[in-house]
């Protein structure tokens, strides 16, 4: 017999399905639901940036993912109006990275939305997950140890049935017009850019487009945007700014649309087939005050709000969902208090600030550029990616469930900013050539536990550091000892690899000094919680636990 839910989700997009799959992965009973009766289409949010790949690879499903995605960094094509066909200018929209032992996935990829939530719900069900579709929910009200939901299912006739039930804990992923967000009267704060309009869709383009690059035209006032990679074959994505007014508020027809960019761009050499899907928004830059109150929570587009200039909403999005996820489970499983969750709003809300910050500037960049015509669209400023983007620089300095390591510097910038080596706070790098228990860092790396690195020391070191974490809650850490090229060992704490290469050392043992014992605690969320020496693990332990 299944347990009962002690964590109801509302809204299936990424960052509920992640969501899902973090606490289940972790052992925690879980029920999704999502109000349409049918799965979502079109691409959407299509850039999956380099951390949000990481945190897959620790989640375990990245090689089918990057299987389905489009790996090729693009270029754009800018065109000469009128006419619409000479090309004036080929840019880059980001400049390869190459891979390292400590970044292994440094570019970022481009999938269809539409597929990219396939493949979760595919390892949701590989964990004994589903989506419940035609399930909304409608109000809830909440108690110091439990919550109590409305929820109506909708058949296929359309019949509605109520069920009211108690869950332990509520997450709303519920998009931006979120019913849990306004029912827990959080603030939404920011501007929505009401003289602006954005139409985007999914297209068919039968021939006349090369399928290697982006496609520019910048009418007066306007950009048109044709983007390959749908779900459909030969589709390309379309976003066109400073359309027909009426546009605001109904979106064109298929046949409407072509019109239109025959019209505009001038060229009818470029033929269409079919529309799947087609939507208008207004940018809007939102975000809430906090994440959560008491048992309730919100992640996702149900917290924030964005321009998809420099492809942060979905990214983020994921991000809330683990950081949330490995907090929720501890607490939901009885292993820590309540109180760890409070950190949830503490690292989040300035790293959502933050992107708010750098995806409006991009956002007035582009708008300037539109603006300027094809004059403005030459300063790739406005179009290129890459750099603070990755997202690689995503932290949680200065959170209270970090331990720095004494003497250290709390690393410089803000909550995008990459540290100067391993720092408590900061993403924990990835270190390949590995032998024994695992052949890279991330393979140990997970949302289920801790992980505690032990690099150097004596044996009463080391015994220090086994005994610590032999106090910590059952399933909640494994301890790993990273052995130097060559060096062998008895007596192993938990599970030991050896550097062949010496990559992990390279990455995590600078500084420390020669011979003595260094220790990292990576969260499961791949954000190292402490450095130090053994002391560290018995002061993190009870930031944590308590």
């Amino acid at each position: 017999m299944s347990q009962p839910p002690s964590v109801l989700i509302a809204g299936a997009g990424p960052a509920g399905l992640i969501l899902a799959i973090t606490l289940l992965k972790s052992g925690v009973p879980v029920r999704i639901i999502n109000k349409e009766s049918t799965h979502r289409i079109g691409s959407r949010g299509a850039g999956v940036q380099a951390r949000t790949l990481e945190l897959y690879d620790m989640l375990g499903f990245l090689p089918e993912f990057i299987k389905a995605s489009d790996t090729a960094l693009p270029m754009r094509r800018m065109y000469a109006l009128p006419g619409g066909s000479e090309v004036v200018k080929v840019l880059p929209i980001a400049e390869y990275v190459e891979p390292t032992p400590a970044a292994p996935h440094p570019n970022p990829v481009s999938i269809s939305q539409e597929v990219h939530e396939e493949i979760l719900r595919r390892y949701l069900t590989e964990l004994g997950g589903e989506v419940e579709l035609g399930t909304e929910l409608r109000t809830f009200k909440q108690f110091p140890d439990h919550v109590w939901v409305h929820i109506v299912k909708t058949d296929s006739a359309g019949v509605e049935s109520t069920e009211i039930t108690k869950v332990d804990w509520l997450v709303g992923t519920d998009g931006v017009h979120s019913v849990v967000r306004k029912q827990l009267g959080l603030t939404f704060l920011g501007e929505t850019k009401e003289e602006q309009h954005v139409l985007v869709g999914d297209i068919v383009v039968e021939e006349g487009l090369d399928r290697d690059f982006w496609h520019y035209w910048m009418p007066p006032s306007s950009m048109m945007v044709l983007r390959p990679g749908t779900k459909e074959a030969n589709g390309f994505r379309i976003a066109y700014t400073g359309g027909p007014e009426h546009w605001k508020e109904t979106v064109p027809t298929r046949d409407e649309f072509v019109e239109e960019f025959y019209r505009v761009i001038g060229r009818r050499d470029i033929k269409f087939g079919a529309m799947p899907w087609v939507s208008s928004f207004k940018p809007s830059m939102r975000m809430v005050d906090k994440f959560g109150v008491g048992r309730v929570f919100v992640a996702g587009d149900a917290a924030h709000c964005h321009s998809p200039t420099g492809g942060q909403g979905l990214n983020s999005s994921v991000q809330d969902a683990v950081n949330l996820g490995w907090k929720l489970a501890l607490v939901a499983t009885g292993r820590a208090p309540a109180t760890l969750l409070d950190s949830y709003s503490e690292e989040r809300l300035p790293v959502i600030a933050e992107m708010l910050k750098l995806t409006t500037a991009l956002h007035e960049k582009t708008v300037a550029a539109v603006a300027g015509g094809g004059a403005g669209a030459q300063d790739n400023g406005a179009f290129a990616r890459g750099g603070a983007l990755s997202m690689l620089g995503v932290n949680a300095r200065g959170s209270g469930i970090v331990l720095a390591e004494a003497g250290s510097a709390a690393g410089a910038g803000g909550a995008y900013a990459e540290a100067a080596g391993v720092r408590a706070g900061y993403r924990a790098p990835d270190a390949s050539g590995l032998g024994g228990a695992a052949a890279r860092l991330f393979e140990l790396f997970g949302p289920a536990a801790h992980t505690v690195l032990v690099f150097g020391g004596d044996d009463d070191a080391r015994f220090t550091v086994a005994s610590a974490v032999s106090r910590w809650p059952r399933g909640a850490v494994r301890g790993v000892r990273v052995l130097a090229a060559g060096q062998s060992a008895e007596g192993r704490l938990g599970g030991v690899v050896e550097d062949r290469e010496g990559h992990a050392y390279a990455a995590y043992a600078g500084g420390a000094p020669e011979g003595e014992i260094r220790v990292v605690i990576v969260r499961p969320d791949g954000i190292v919680g402490a450095v130090g020496s053994a002391e560290v693990v018995d002061r993190y332990r009870k930031l944590i636990f308590g």
